[in-house]
């Protein structure tokens, strides 16, 4: 288990007209568990941000906001699944476009 309140973000699109999207130190728990075949299984829950890859489940690419709680897997080859989200979420990519 982790916790604790985390840093203040910004993340920045380098294109023009340059955006920042910032976030503040927000409080945030990550709970994992190791699976017997070997998975991970987390559950996050607070403030936290997920940034998926198009080999993910759901595909990215994507970088999310999760204010609330996100569940998610990680197998053997570094695939996330995410497997349950409840609360606020807000696409950063969306954000910064």
């Amino acid at each position: 288990m982790l916790a604790g309140t985390g840093p203040a973000l910004a993340l920045t699109n380098l294109t023009s007209p340059a955006t920042t999207y910032s976030t503040p130190s927000n409080g945030s728990v990550t709970h994992i568990a190791v699976n017997p075949d070997g998975t991970l299984t987390y559950r996050m829950t607070g403030h936290n941000i997920l940034i998926l890859y198009p080999t993910d489940v759901p595909a990215g690419p994507s970088t999310t906001l999760y204010v609330g709680q996100v569940g998610f897997t990680v197998d053997a080859n570094a695939v996330f699944t995410v497997t349950s989200v409840a609360g606020r979420s807000v696409d950063i990519c969306a954000a910064l476009s």
